[in-house]
């Protein structure tokens, strides 16, 4: 394929066009910033697939001014595939397209950073508080896994197996957030729980999940089919 091709006579720039005019994105952040020219690709007749990277192992690397590498250690942030949750709220629906695939790659990746005499701020002037370092890039040192979004199925994969089972009557269970954040909590760790309620927005939003009955302020979903 192609690097960094204008698309048609749009705007926009793709970051890869193969031969056959299907478009791949790399998106580090936000996803929802490729909603318009997601659409747009969509329409057109084309395939699109989102490459999205999740450093799920980081290390870091200080520099001395004069390039020099004073230590390197491991980060004990971990990055998962729900902290990308917040970057889905606008482009989700277009997840289920027949021509668009999601592919996250867990990589792990070294930030590099240069120690500075003050703590400065740096040049995005996002830091709240003021560091004693200024950021240099990132390198992938390799790719760990893929994992691959473009089916209804594969979504659903994202809910417990507890709500997918039908009840007595042979209905599909109904679950509540509730039971879902304590279910997520119980099978993956008390961590993701606070992603709960944005997992269950998007899955409704992708009419994956719909609400059955609201009882007392809590809303009951079952799985669309």
């Amino acid at each position: 394929g192609t690097m960094e091709v204008k698309l048609d006579d749009t705007q926009w720039i793709c970051d890869i066009m193969g031969e056959d005019k299907n478009i791949i994105e790399i998106q580090t952040s936000n996803l929802s910033a490729l909603t318009e020219k997601a659409q747009y690709i969509l329409e057109s007749g084309r395939k699109i697939k989102i490459v999205h990277p999740i450093a799920e192992t980081k290390w870091i690397e200080l520099y001395s001014s004069n390039g020099e590498l004073l230590h390197k250690k491991k980060s004990p942030k971990k990055a998962t595939f729900y902290e990308s949750l917040r970057g889905m709220t606008q482009i989700c629906p277009l997840f289920l397209h027949p021509n668009c695939t999601l592919e996250l790659l867990y990589c792990e990746i070294s930030e590099l950073r240069r120690k500075t005499e003050e703590p400065t701020q740096n040049q995005t002037k996002s830091r709240r508080r003021l560091k004693a370092y200024l950021p240099m890039g990132k390198r992938l040192e390799k790719i760990i896994r893929k994992e691959k979004f473009q089916t209804r199925e594969d979504w659903e994969k994202l809910i417990p197996e507890t709500f997918k089972k039908k009840d007595e009557k042979g209905e599909e269970a109904a679950f509540r957030k509730i039971d879902f954040t304590k279910e997520i909590a119980r099978t993956k760790g008390t961590k993701i729980s606070r992603w709960n309620q944005l997992l269950l927005w998007i899955l409704e939003k992708m009419q994956i999940i719909e609400v059955t009955r609201i009882e007392k302020r809590s809303k009951f979903f079952k799985i669309s089919r």
